[in-house]
């Protein structure tokens, strides 16, 4: 396998590398209120760990995961992941270099829990399915794994590459084609492209929820894997059109917020406002079910805080009191 294949910058490819910056740098350059930064930055985080687990099969949906509605397994699949985006968040700082220990940290995160799962890399023959469930690739030997991991963080770490999307684009499809662990590939792979660009500095990345994308364009992703080291440019186009559609999807939001159009409040309220929205009146116990750990006196003084922002109405002056949303 030669690390990296052999492709080119096309001026379509630099085209969307272009537009994904310019997106990327008003993201950056906006003033971003910290309130509302905060939010956004917890929603992408979760919409990524829910996509990426989703396009492993997951049914799970945002909705219900925000309401609670979840089974067990399938949840822990998704925070799993969320712990790993978390974990690659606070470690890589700019010019941090990728190495193995960080790869098999990503992996042993991502499959916490999960019995009967090896770790480290694989030792057997591995392949890549496809949604019929047809080995649809051969993984190299396991006796290979070691030394094209290798070559891939030397890659990674590296300027062959100048633009810093494709190099994470590019070293995904490597990692998803070495196979280097029984299971969770996948998962690792799509965390291993934020872990890049944050690496090499790529300013509000982390916002961007390209997996929300290629959940929802699956076939053609699994498509574009399969015949990525030979049709590199078609796989890089796509990868970089998943950028380029949910950063246009943020700047919407971003914007729809700062014009007044969407509450900010900081995480715990916000939670509150949904569940007294979900309930139409809601009472205190309804609340209090939902945040056992948090003391009662600080529930109360959220619920005051929405009250006195214009967005609750309480209803009694008792503790027996109820809480509706202001229309």
């Amino acid at each position: 396998m030669k690390i990296p294949p052999v492709y080119k910058i096309t001026s379509e490819i630099l085209s969307l590398i272009s537009r994904v910056d310019t997106n990327l740098m008003y993201l950056s350059s906006l003033p971003i209120p910290k309130e509302l930064k905060q939010k956004i930055q917890r929603i992408s985080l979760l919409k990524s760990s829910l996509f990426s687990a989703r396009i492993e099969g997951n049914p799970l949906t945002l909705e219900a995961v925000n309401k609670g509605e979840t089974d067990n397994e399938k949840n822990k699949e998704i925070f799993n992941i969320l712990k790993a985006n978390k974990y690659l968040e606070k470690t890589i700082k700019n010019k941090f270099k990728i190495n193995k220990k960080f790869i098999y940290d990503l992996h042993s995160l991502v499959m916490f829990g999960e019995l009967g799962k090896t770790k480290g890399f694989r030792n057997e023959m591995g392949a890549i399915f496809n949604q019929a469930g047809v080995a649809a690739y051969l993984s190299p030997p396991p006796t290979q794994v070691n030394g094209l991991v290798n070559q891939l963080i030397e890659y990674i770490n590296s300027n062959v590459e100048k633009f810093p999307l494709i190099c994470a684009i590019i070293s995904h499809l490597v990692f998803e084609k070495i196979h280097p662990f029984v299971d969770g590939n996948g998962r690792v792979g799509r965390l291993l492209i934020f872990s890049i660009l944050k690496a090499k500095g790529y300013g509000e990345v982390y916002l961007i929820a390209f997996e929300k994308y290629l959940d929802e364009n699956k076939s053609d992703y699994y498509y574009y894997l399969d015949h990525g080291l030979k049709k590199t440019e078609d796989y890089l186009v796509f990868m970089l059109n998943s950028f380029l559609k949910e950063s246009e999807e943020l700047k919407k939001q971003i914007e729809s917020a700062k014009n007044g159009k969407e509450k900010l409040l900081p995480p715990r309220q916000e939670e509150i406002y949904l569940i007294i929205k979900e309930h139409t009146i809601a009472s205190f116990d309804n609340i209090r079910r939902r945040f056992l750990k948090v003391p009662e006196r600080t529930l109360r003084y959220d619920l005051k805080k929405l009250v006195d922002k214009g967005l609750a109405i309480k209803i009694g002056q008792t503790k027996g009191s109820y809480y509706k949303i202001s229309l």
